[in-house]
C-alpha cells in the first residue's frame, strides 16, 4: 500500500464526487422515495441548510488539526486511548461502507444484466480491481477517478436531457399533504449521506495544497444536486407512488432513454456509471482501513487488504435478501452515518480547541 505520494485538493474532490455520488444515486434515493414519496425532494433540498453549518465545524477542525493524520494527532495530544477508539470506530465504519457498496452493486448486477452469473464470481472480479487500486495507493485511486468522472458526468446529463420528453414536473406538487414528518425524515437521511464529507479529515494528510471552505461548500451543493437530479427525475417520470416501489429508480430512468426512432435500450451506459462509483467507493474504503490502522510497510498493507477482500467475499455467501438490505439502509446505515459523522465532527472539534493533554515522560535515573 503506497501512502507516500500526495494528491491535489482538486483530485480529492473528484474522488469524493464518485465516492459520495454513488451512495446518493444508488443507496439513498430508494430510501428517500420509500420514506417520503413526493416530499422526498424538498427534504433532500432542505438538507443543504444544516449541511452548511456542519461544513463550518468541519473546516474549523481541518484548520486546527493542521492537516495532520488525525489518529496520530489525537494520540500525540491526548494519549493512546482516544486514538485507539477512533481507529477502531473508523475501521469498522469503512469496512461496513465497502461491504454494503459491494453487496448493493452485486445485487443490482444480478438483477439487471448478469442474472445467471454467480454472485461470488462478480464480487471477485470487482474486488480484484479494487484490491489492486488500494494496493497502489491514494494517488492511483485519485488519478483513476479523474479519468472516470468526466464520463460519469456526461452520461448523467445525457440521461437527464434524453428523458425530458417524458417528464412532468407538476408531479412534484402538492407538498406536505400528509404533514411535515416525512420531509424531515428525508432531510435527515440526506444529511447522513452529505456528512460523508467527513472523509476529508482522514485524507487531509495526503493532500498537497490547502482545503478551502469555499470548495467544501461547493461540494455540498454538488452532492445535493447529485441527489436531487435523479430524485426529481424519477418523480417527474413515474410519479411518487410508482417511484417508491422501484428498487433502482436511477436505473429505471436509463431504461426510458430513446434517441430518435431507431436507437433505444442504451441502459448499458449505466453500467459504466455504477461500476465507476462502486470501484472508487470500495477501493478507497480498503485504502483508508489500512491507512487508519497505521500500516507502514507495503507488504503488511497488502496482507491486510487481502484479508479484507476475503472477508467481503465470505460475506457474499450470506443469503442477504434485497428487502433486508433496503431495510438495513433505511433503519441503520443512513441514521447511523448521520449520528456518527455529527458526533465525530463535534468531538474532534472539541479535542482540537481544548489545550493538549500533558503526557508524563519518564526521565532516566
Amino acid at each position: 500500500m503506497r501512502t507516500d505520494k500526495k494528491i491535489t485538493a482538486f483530485q480529492l474532490y473528484m474522488m469524493l464526487m464518485l465516492f459520495i455520488g454513488i451512495s446518493n444515486h444508488v443507496l439513498l434515493i430508494p430510501v428517500l422515495l420509500s420514506t417520503a414519496k413526493r416530499d422526498s425532494w424538498i427534504g433532500a433540498a432542505a438538507a443543504i441548510l444544516p449541511a452548511l453549518l456542519w461544513v463550518a465545524l468541519l473546516y474549523v477542525t481541518i484548520r486546527t488539526t493542521d492537516r495532520k493524520k488525525l489518529t496520530d494527532w489525537l494520540h500525540q495530544r491526548y494519549g493512546i486511548v482516544p486514538g485507539a477508539i477512533l481507529r477502531f470506530v473508523l475501521i469498522v465504519y469503512f469496512a461496513i461502507v465497502g461491504f454494503v457498496s459491494l453487496l448493493d452493486t452485486i445485487t443490482w448486477t444480478q438483477v439487471t444484466y448478469l442474472p445467471r452469473t454467480p454472485r461470488l464470481a462478480i464480487a471477485l472480479a470487482l474486488l480484484l480491481v479494487c484490491w489492486f487500486a488500494a494496493k497502489r495507493g491514494i494517488r492511483a485511486i485519485a488519478v483513476t477517478s479523474g479519468i472516470l468522472l468526466p464520463g460519469v458526468v456526461f452520461l448523467g446529463y445525457m440521461v437527464a436531457s434524453a428523458n425530458l420528453q417524458y417528464k412532468d414536473y407538476s408531479l412534484l406538487f402538492p407538498l406536505f399533504t400528509h404533514g411535515y414528518t416525512s420531509a424531515l425524515n428525508a432531510m435527515g437521511y440526506t444529511c447522513g449521506a452529505l456528512f460523508e464529507l467527513t472523509i476529508v479529515l482522514f485524507l487531509q494528510q495526503h493532500v498537497s495544497n490547502k482545503i478551502r471552505p469555499a470548495s467544501l461548500i461547493v461540494m455540498c451543493f454538488i452532492i445535493v444536486g447529485l441527489t436531487l437530479g435523479p430524485l426529481t427525475g424519477s418523480l417527474a417520470i413515474f410519479g411518487p407512488f410508482e417511484s417508491a416501489y422501484q428498487r433502482y429508480p436511477a436505473f429505471e430512468q436509463w431504461r426510458m432513454v430513446t434517441m430518435g426512432k431507431f436507437i433505444s435500450h442504451v441502459d448499458f451506459f449505466s453500467i459504466y456509471q455504477w461500476i465507476a462509483g462502486a470501484f472508487v467507493r470500495v477501493s478507497l474504503s480498503l485504502f483508508l482501513i489500512g491507512d487508519i490502522a497505521g500500516v507502514r510497510k507495503p507488504r503488511n498493507g497488502t496482507v491486510l487488504q487481502t484479508w479484507l477482500c476475503l472477508l467481503f467475499l465470505a460475506g457474499m455467501l450470506i443469503p442477504f435478501s434485497d428487502a433486508s438490505l433496503l431495510e438495513f439502509l433505511q433503519k441503520w446505515f443512513f441514521p447511523g452515518e448521520f449520528v456518527l459523522h455529527l458526533v465525530l465532527t463535534v468531538s474532534l472539534l472539541i479535542f482540537a480547541l481544548l489545550p493538549a493533554g500533558r503526557r508524563k515522560e519518564s526521565s532516566a535515573p
